[in-house]
């Protein structure tokens, strides 16, 4: 007998946090078994910062992957393009800034680097967007054609080298914390990570864009049921563009707390599989991969979840190259659990 309608409306809403605090009581029990009392350290507000910090980057790609998942599309080209604009930021920074220190021209290379990523974001995001909606490719083969041109661009461009900053100061926009008295450990200052920040305000801004504008609307109706939404009004082309566009609005800010906190780029490694780790947290968190179904809220839960899956395998000691297959499964696992849209 299939579940009342109320009662998958509530599975959707609620079920990713039921599983977050679920998944938070089983790793405090395993902890609480393997672990000494004073050597335990998974519930507290240090480790959970820990969590979100070290997870923040790939949380703000995936709130950009969720608009595009809800449109009923994918995007395999965002850790390609995290490289490439963050690549791109810091050359373009390098030339800008120049060797003297002066602190106007550092200034300026700043505002450069900032300004790539974001502008650059944009414009491989509504890249994506054009050849999915006006060239009429299909989303997946679209965004693997640009994965590899992306990573190709940034890696022929320094053969394959790291891309490192010339300017100190560059680190202090992803490396910047704001301290919070006597939260930590031991009743130590608790460093927030201003990444946290922007991505939590991102997760903000983008639940009001998807749940209060004509915007959004038109984003749940093209992914409920495209032929529906034209017959609508809704401007089919403009909205995909602008979806995939904010995908890389997106990926441009990871781009730039990502590039900015390493001082660096590694042209053939940085935003590997941020890909799998987006797309992950967005499914995991409630939205349906046919898309018209899920929320912004779903996909910060996805995210946690994730990271205290990370925790707990470091935790038990599992070995580090298993993870991507326990993702995978989980994926599979929130897809076949997820309601289908009607034939």
């Amino acid at each position: 007998m299939p579940p009342s309608p109320s009662l998958t409306r509530i599975l959707e809403r609620f079920g990713p946090l039921a599983a977050l605090l679920l998944l938070i009581a089983g790793t405090a029990i395993i902890e609480a078994m393997n672990v000494p009392a004073e050597d335990r350290r998974f519930l507290t507000l240090a480790n959970f910062n820990n969590i979100l910090g070290q997870n923040s980057f790939v949380g703000i790609v995936a709130i950009g992957m969720t608009f595009v998942i809800l449109i009923g599309g994918i995007d395999l080209s965002v850790g390609a393009m995290v490289a490439l604009v963050g690549g791109a930021a810091i050359l373009a920074m390098n030339r800008v800034a120049g060797a003297q220190g002066d602190e106007q021209r550092v200034a300026l290379g700043i505002a450069a680097a900032v300004a790539v990523c974001i502008g650059g974001g944009i414009l491989a995001g509504t890249f994506n967007g054009l050849l999915v909606a006006k060239g009429r490719i299909a989303a997946f083969v679209a965004t693997l054609g640009t994965m590899a041109i992306f990573r190709s661009l940034i890696v022929a461009q320094v053969q394959g080298a790291e891309i490192r900053s010339a300017v100190p100061d560059y680190r202090g926009i992803g490396s910047a914390t704001i301290s919070l008295p006597g939260l930590g450990l031991e009743g130590h200052d608790l460093p927030l990570r201003v990444s946290i920040l922007v991505f939590l305000a991102l997760a903000a801004v983008a639940h009001i864009v998807l749940s209060r504008t004509v915007f959004g609307r038109r984003v749940y109706a093209l992914g409920d049921n495209a032929m529906a939404a034209r017959y609508a009004g809704v401007p089919i082309v403009s909205t995909t563009i602008s979806v995939y566009a904010i995908a890389g609005l997106c990926c441009g800010v990871a781009a730039l707390l990502v590039s900015s906190r390493a001082n660096s780029v590694a042209s053939s490694s940085t935003g590997m599989l941020y890909e799998l780790d987006a797309i992950a947290a967005v499914v995991i968190g409630g939205t349906r991969l046919q898309g018209g179904a899920g929320r912004v809220w779903g996909t910060v839960v996805g995210v946690l979840i994730l990271g205290v899956i990370n925790n707990m395998l470091n935790m038990l000691n599992v070995n580090v190259y298993y993870q991507g297959l326990l993702k995978g499964l989980i994926i599979l696992a929130a897809v076949l659990a997820q309601p289908k849209k009607p034939a």
